[in-house]
């Protein structure tokens, strides 16, 4: 009827669906809005430059993976087939690789000690509130002083006072920054075992000496299942799955890393991360913060069609890696960018931040963005502090103002082609030298006679030569003999691979050593030599990569962690180079360290804590259960505390004795160390 309003009624599962349909054509039409579109088309620029500029990167990266697999480049292989002879290559490369990753690995993690420290800043700042308490307690000060003497002390006197009660409030708070940044260190300690950083730093040092940069990303905080231990009704233990929230490291893989062009600095520019992401990967990150369930969803229909990340060199990096190409996994694989950068606000406003995010659209803000194909999935702001990336790398050599500098395969490459060409050499002439080319006269041989036969005692009928020479009509030659001077060659040009890559052959265990190398003290003179040439790297792991990482670190755990016990102004202490010292003369000058102090004086200097102090580094350098043996001030406090506690409820519990009655032990004997007949001979002049 005219005028009438038909009520529509719909259940619940339609309201789900009817929703779920309108986020999905909203999602659309944002997706295909001007200045969303100009999102993604500014990353694929950026992307485009970055790509282009790494290609001779690439090629550099490919050859030294080669070189480490002792594998030709494809062309020369090609080339020496076609000559023919031998295809034999000599893995110059890979053993020095594998004695710089040993030693270095030797100098930051096998120490017993992590190449890092925690300590307080030298010079505290006093804050007003401990600037005012001082100028209290000094107050108090004078007035005792006045109430004592009688009279104000004068001004020198007051001087020196207050001087005195600044420096015993400035160790006071030293005291406490140390306690706090021990705490700290345990705490980044855990974190770091927790973490994964171990595992992260061994691919990180191989990367180092193969590759022109090494890469470690963290703290990236995620998702980590533990299991839970708890206990049912019954008592029984049973194990609980659970998830928390925490700080994770990982190695980057230096093909997945692609700076801005022309940057020097990790932190300068903007720098692309690619991620290759299966189905089930990219279904996890539905429900994980800031990312766009929508936007996954609609990947997940879709399919990867609209990728338009083109990789030159991934079938080759995968060939030289010895992995089955992608081109052959059944599973589809998304890839993913991970964009750090800065972006303008008036894009980020566009995708969904809010004004008290971007509060300027004219402004560029650094931000990190995930984008597959044409679909953003995440959008968010660098929280860091100081704009810093989550990213921390550094060259074995680097290359001043470029982002890329060398590892040990390039700068042996040389070296190992005139090994390489020597070696072949070597065994083409070793095989035609070692017998005779035979040249035979087919006019003088029958036509039936197999020539390619030969062995002792063999008879060779032959006829008149139609010329009327009188030559044999078989002949036979010996090539000659070059193997001492291709040896020569090859053993001048392996020596230069040490010179050149600065690791000796004596750091991997090579017992050919001559001259002072073959005595004791010969050989540590040798070890510190070679030492200087690794220094360098090791200060760069120290200052790009150690330092770095732990002070984010830090920096997380005072903006996060809700322990305030362990929080302060510390001092990031890179220890790599220090550990380059050889451990055993280390530990031999603690030791000597210690008999040099063994007198009262020293004593009253170097103090309880110190002592305890020195010898748990001797300890921790000869591999004994330090904290059995040398307790930490912790413990040795807790233990103190413990003591007194228990002699106080000992004393509690012992019977009241009556005045005059003599004091006795637990057992009943006297104290003081003497029994009831010593007691007696003494009151009675010792008569027994």
């Amino acid at each position: 009827m005219p005028g009438l309003t038909v009520l529509r009624v719909v259940d619940n599962a339609t309201m789900v669906a009817d929703e779920q349909e309108n986020a999905a054509r909203e999602l659309q039409e944002r997706q295909n809005e001007p200045l969303f579109l100009g999102l993604t088309a500014y990353l694929r620029e950026c992307w485009d430059a970055a790509r282009q500029a790494k290609k001779p990167i690439e090629t550099i990266m490919l050859k030294a993976m080669r070189q480490r697999n002792g594998e030709y480049e494809p062309d020369k292989l090609s080339a020496i087939n076609n000559q023919g002879g031998s295809t034999i290559y000599m893995g110059i490369t890979e053993v020095k690789c594998r004695a710089g990753e040993s030693w270095l690995r030797d100098i930051l993690l096998d120490t017993g000690t992590p190449p890092w420290d925690l300590g307080p800043t030298p010079l505290p700042d006093l804050s007003p509130a401990q600037a005012q308490e001082i100028e209290t307690v000094f107050a108090e000060n004078v007035l005792k002083i006045v109430e004592t003497a009688g009279q104000a002390p004068t001004a020198v006197e007051m001087a020196e006072m207050k001087e005195m009660v600044t420096q015993d409030y400035r160790f006071k708070i030293l005291q406490e920054a140390q306690n706090r940044a021990d705490k700290m260190k345990v705490r980044i300690s855990d974190q770091f075992a927790q973490g994964g950083w171990a595992d992260a730093f061994n691919e990180f040092v191989t990367d180092l000496v193969t590759f022109p940069c090494a890469f470690i990303k963290g703290p990236v905080v995620r998702r980590q299942r533990r299991l839970e231990w708890t206990q049912d009704e019954s008592g029984a233990t049973v194990a609980e799955a659970g998830e928390e929230l925490a700080p994770e490291y990982e190695r980057v893989d230096p093909f997945m890393i692609y700076p801005e062009p022309g940057i020097t600095n990790i932190d300068e520019g903007y720098l692309f991360e690619h991620h290759p992401l299966t189905r089930m990967e990219l279904a996890d990150l539905i429900g994980v913060p800031n990312y766009d369930e929508d936007a996954i969803r609609k990947l997940l229909q879709e399919g990867n069609s609209g990728s338009w990340i083109n990789e030159d060199h991934k079938l080759e990096k995968e060939d030289a890696e010895r992995k089955p190409q992608s081109l052959n996994r059944p599973t589809e694989i998304f890839d993913a960018l991970e964009f750090h950068g800065k972006v303008s606000g008036k894009m980020l406003r566009e995708w969904g931040l809010d004004d008290e995010e971007v509060p300027d659209e004219a402004r560029e803000y650094e931000a990190c963005v995930w984008i597959i194909g044409n679909y953003v999935i995440k959008a968010v702001l660098n929280y860091d502090p100081l704009g810093e990336k989550p990213y921390a790398k550094t060259s074995l050599i680097k290359s001043p103002g470029a982002f890329w500098g060398k590892g040990i395969p390039e700068v042996i490459e040389d070296v190992q082609n005139i090994c390489n060409a020597s070696a072949r050499a070597l065994v083409n002439n070793m095989g035609i030298s070692s017998g005779p080319q035979v040249e035979v006269n087919l006019e003088r041989i029958p036509p039936n006679e197999d020539i390619t036969q030969l062995h002792p005692w063999k008879i060779w009928q032959v006829t008149n030569d139609p010329m009327g020479s009188s030559a044999p009509a078989v002949r036979f030659t010996q090539p000659d003999d070059n193997a001492q001077t291709l040896m020569a060659v090859y053993e001048k040009f392996s020596a230069l691979a040490d010179d050149h890559s600065g690791i000796p052959s004596y750091i991997s265990g090579d017992l050919n050593v001559h001259g002072a190398g073959r005595t004791a003290s010969g050989l540590s003179m040798l070890m510190g030599s070679a030492g200087k040439g690794i220094r360098q790297v090791v200060m760069h792991i120290d200052s790009d990569v150690i330092k770095k990482i732990v002070h984010r670190q830090f920096v997380y755990n005072m903006r996060y962690d809700e322990d305030e016990s362990i929080k302060g102004d510390v001092e990031i202490i890179a220890r790599g180079a220090i550990n380059l010292a050889v451990k055993e003369t280390v530990n031999v000058r603690r030791i000597e360290f210690l008999n040099a102090t063994a007198n009262e004086i020293d004593m009253e200097i170097v103090g309880k804590d110190g002592r305890a102090a020195i010898l748990r580094e001797v300890a921790k350098g000869l591999q004994m259960p330090v904290d059995d043996i040398i307790p930490s001030r912790e413990k040795a406090g807790f233990v103190e505390r413990e003591n007194a506690k228990l002699a106080k409820e000992t004393a509690q519990q012992q019977p009241q004795q009556p005045a005059g009655a003599t004091p006795t032990q637990p057992d009943g004997s006297p104290k003081g160390g003497m029994d009831g007949n010593t007691v007696s001979n003494r009151v009675t002049g010792g008569a027994g």
